[in-house]
């Protein structure tokens, strides 16, 4: 058996538009499909008939509203995503916390972190920026920001040196910040 680094991670957004407008303007998403809420509404009469009248009555009154929308990172590798929820009944914010156990935050990794930095505040999102960019304690260089619905994305640029390349020994006569 192999295991392979998460496909996707999922987050359920509080306006479905402005969360998938936010990554594919700070991050350069791409969309790769949407599923909508009638897309549950099984085509098989078996499968059908075991789902509640009721159940398969709302979902036929909001069968043409998006429910995930699947966005494809520009530079990695083929089959990772980020996967948007549109629930319709959500109502409580669980902004990521260290108070909270679960999910924490999201990383990417860029090559030019002052580009990156640079290019968020270009166009207009100097307000979801938390922390700026800096040398971070794994030698490596990093920022903090965070998307509408308040979840916290850490963006990291590797160094020769980095904890995450190398490991944590220093190598002799390297100094770091």
């Amino acid at each position: 058996m192999v295991v392979q680094p998460n496909a996707h991670i999922g987050m359920v957004c509080r306006d479905l538009e402005k969360s998938i407008g936010f990554y594919k303007k700070f991050m350069g998403m791409r969309e790769k499909f949407t599923l909508y809420y009638g897309d549950m509404i099984p085509q098989d009469p078996e499968w059908l008939a075991k789902i509640p009248q009721e159940r398969i009555d709302w979902l036929k009154s909001v069968a043409d509203v998006k429910w995930i929308v699947y966005l494809e990172w520009p530079h990695g590798p083929e089959g990772y995503f980020l996967e948007f929820f549109h629930e319709l009944d959500a109502h409580i914010d669980n902004p990521p916390s260290k108070e909270k156990f679960g999910l924490n935050h999201l990383d990417i990794v860029v090559d030019d972190i002052q580009a990156f930095y640079q290019d968020m505040i270009t166009k207009g999102g100097e307000e979801f920026i938390d922390i700026l960019p800096g040398p971070s304690i794994c030698r490596s260089y990093t920022m903090w920001f965070h998307d509408p619905d308040g979840n916290q994305v850490e963006v990291h640029q590797y160094t020769d040196i980095s904890m995450q390349r190398i490991g944590r020994e220093l190598p002799k006569g390297v100094v770091w910040p």
